[in-house]
């Protein structure tokens, strides 16, 4: 029989068999965890990796692989010029600034940008700086959700994607995973850094079934690859990573996603602070003896702000500043049937009726408004709409201001005036107990006079009828519009003076069924001054009864009144002449200065309704009048060798009829004798009569 021994401390056979089983089940458990944990992955066909390798040498054609709809559009030459610019920074070093319209994409190609660094291995250590740290975080998570969800990435990288997927999305699965050796594959990811993992070809199973060996491994030249974002106001100085082969990274690429936000592109302070972090800790990631690689996607929201200083050649040199904008060349009827459009448009939508009648007028309309325009990225069209640059005008309504810097990167500048007038101000310059037609009650003697004047485009007519008290305080009585008749693009000059003509013989019906009778009816003609005089000297419809009815013509700074041009009544303010009867090889009209009557014009706005020398308007709503009357903006005013000069600019977008028209009221006031301040030299009669013009212009 065989010895069974005698049990120790109360040992038994059965007791030692049950304890060699718990720790071979241990054993068998631990092995279990560690097998689990290990991951291993299969390398492409050698065809695969073919196409890889081609697709590796163009930043282009790789995000047009990886990206699929992301990139469904073609890539406009501007996208292509841009991305050029990365690939330089990526593979050869240089730091490039690039600002490009909103919704162009920027943001996505570097996105994808990150991806293509740490995989192809261009860049070992790339560092996201965003205006917060949030968005930096968010590029990071994009990365990494890519890695784990594209099938054409993992096609061709499955020595990464494969160990990102094993983690299922956890970073405690992605810190505790196994490579085929039972070492730690290093993938590591948080927050704020994402690690590729560290593996080699040893093990992996190759396409057609053979295992590697150790003596034909080799690592990958992503390994340890090493993605980081941060804010730009956070901590970001001093920046470096230990592999696990024991070498020192240091960032050497840096993307600096759009720096600013709205709020510190407003402070100058924080410009200032900003253009100092990149200057200084940003630029000096790389270590005292590297120079790093950056990238700097932006948008200018100012003139002055962050991005512009980086745009700007001048002051950053070494940064290879681009602006790219949405539209390269504005069609040549920005100002003519664009403008119609925008009223088309802006109607519609504010009535209700939806843009389909704007869009109508493009289709019809569409070789004129096209003529003489350049959009950066024809393929960019919203659906629903026509063509790439409608879509640029309609993102011009809808955005107004920002459209300037969010979509050509130029900003408007912020007019130093002279003073502050505004389109609200305007409207609230109504009269609440007024109705049209009708002068102030408060006027006790009445209006000294009330002046009508027309304003002429080829889109039609815009006209004012005002009335004047003699301390020159202005009551609008009515404005319109009159559109029935246009001239057409292109038409020949024969046939536009004849629409031009109808045009005035319509609207002086118009003009004689105003009350009160206006004293004057001033008919602006800059625009086509022959067929103006051919109407208020031929037409029967120009003799209005009790009205006298003038050709006015407007210069600015080429104002200049001589002993010769002069040829009867002088409108002299503020000792200096500011209207005057001249004479044409056509007759006799008035010339008046309309730098200074739209400043005389636009200053009534300031004072408060009621108040000696200010406008009000009838009740209503005022809104498309009172954009108008603010269209033009005076940001400076000189003394030169002939008198004052007058800097206007115009507000971009915005027609500016009603303001010529109403200026030219004023005028017409101080030519029936209400000054302002000044005093009126008469060479001729006080009072004109259209007897009198009739016969001074034979």
């Amino acid at each position: 029989m065989p010895k069974t021994g005698r049990p120790r401390n109360g040992e038994t056979n059965s007791d030692r068999a049950a304890v060699a089983r718990g720790i071979k089940q241990a054993k068998l458990v631990a092995a279990s965890r560690v097998m689990a944990r290990i991951v291993k992955h299969i390398d492409p066909e050698p065809k695969v990796k073919a196409q890889r390798t081609r697709l590796e040498k163009s930043l282009t054609k790789w995000m047009k692989h990886h990206g699929g709809e992301a990139f469904d559009l073609p890539f406009s030459s501007d996208h292509k010029k841009n991305i050029a610019k990365i690939e330089t920074a990526i593979n050869g070093g240089g730091m490039f600034a690039l600002a490009m319209p909103r919704g162009h994409g920027k943001t996505t190609i570097l996105k994808y940008t990150m991806l293509y660094c740490m995989l192809t291995g261009r860049r070992k250590y790339v560092v996201v700086i965003a205006a917060t740290s949030e968005m930096a975080h968010d590029i990071i998570d994009f990365v990494r959700r890519q890695m784990q969800e594209s099938d054409t990435l993992h096609v061709h990288y499955p020595h990464v994607t494969t160990y990102v997927h094993a983690t299922g999305g956890k970073a405690i699965k992605a810190n505790n995973q196994l490579r085929g050796d039972a070492k730690s594959s290093g993938i590591r990811w948080s927050k704020n850094t994402l690690v590729l993992p560290e593996v080699t070809t040893e093990g992996q199973i190759q396409a057609n079934g053979t295992v590697v060996t150790k003596k034909k491994s080799k690592p990958y030249i992503s390994n340890g690859a090493i993605l980081e974002g941060f804010g730009l106001t956070g901590a970001i100085r001093g920046m470096w990573k230990d592999t696990k082969s024991g070498k020192t990274l240091r960032p050497d690429f840096v993307l600096l996603d759009d720096p600013s936000t709205r709020e510190s592109a407003e402070s100058e302070s924080q410009c200032n602070m900003r253009e100092r972090i990149i200057t200084g800790d940003v630029l000096g990631l790389a270590g005292p003896r590297k120079k790093i690689a950056a990238v700097m996607p932006c948008t200018v929201i100012r003139d002055g702000d962050l991005a512009s200083r980086f745009l700007d050649h001048e002051k950053h040199p070494e940064w290879s500043g681009e602006k790219c904008a949405l539209v390269k060349k504005w069609p040549k009827e920005q100002d003519g049937l664009w403008a119609e459009y925008t009223k088309i448009y802006r109607e519609g939508v504010s009535c209700g009726d939806g843009t389909g009648r704007a869009f109508a007028f493009y289709r019809s309309h569409r070789a004129a408004m096209d003529a003489g325009s350049e959009i950066s990225w024809k393929h960019r069209v919203r659906e629903g709409e026509i063509s790439a640059l409608q879509t640029a005008e309609n993102l011009l309504i809808e955005s107004g201001a920002q459209f300037w810097a969010e979509y050509q990167n130029d900003p408007l500048k912020t007019e130093i005036t002279i003073y502050d007038i505004s389109p609200h101000l305007v409207e609230s310059r109504s009269d609440k107990l007024r109705k049209p037609h009708e002068i102030p009650v408060s006027w006790q003697n009445g209006a000294a006079t009330t002046i009508a004047a027309t304003d002429i485009n080829h889109y039609g007519l815009h006209a004012a009828h005002v009335a004047f008290d003699m301390s020159q305080s202005a009551a609008v009585l009515w404005y319109a519009n009159d559109d029935r008749i246009t001239v057409p693009v292109n038409t020949v000059e024969q046939q536009k003076k004849q629409i031009i003509f109808k045009m005035l013989e319509n609207h002086a019906a118009v003009i004689a069924a105003l009350r009160p009778i206006p004293n004057y009816w001033f008919i602006d003609g800059g625009y086509e001054l022959e067929t103006v005089f051919r109407f208020v000297l031929g037409s029967p419809k120009a003799r209005i009864p009790g009205c006298v009815t003038m050709v006015a013509r407007g210069y600015g700074s080429n104002y200049r009144p001589s002993k010769g041009n002069i040829a009867g009544k002088t409108v002299i303010d503020g000792g200096a002449i500011a209207a005057h009867v001249s004479k044409w090889p056509l007759g006799k009209g008035v010339a008046w200065n309309s730098h200074y009557w739209h400043e005389i014009m636009q200053r009534s706005w300031l004072g408060s309704v009621g108040s000696v020398g200010a406008c009000a308007l009838h009740d209503g709503q005022h809104g498309d009048f009172a954009m108008q009357i603010c269209a033009d903006v005076l940001s400076e005013k000189l003394e030169g060798k002939f008198g004052p000069v007058w800097r206007w600019s115009k507000k971009p977008g915005v027609r500016n009829d009603y303001g010529d028209a109403l200026a030219m009221c004023y005028m017409g006031a101080a030519f029936d004798g209400i000054g302002t301040g000044g005093y009126i030299a008469v060479k001729t009669r006080k009072k004109y009569t259209q007897k009198d013009l009739r016969r001074q212009n034979g």
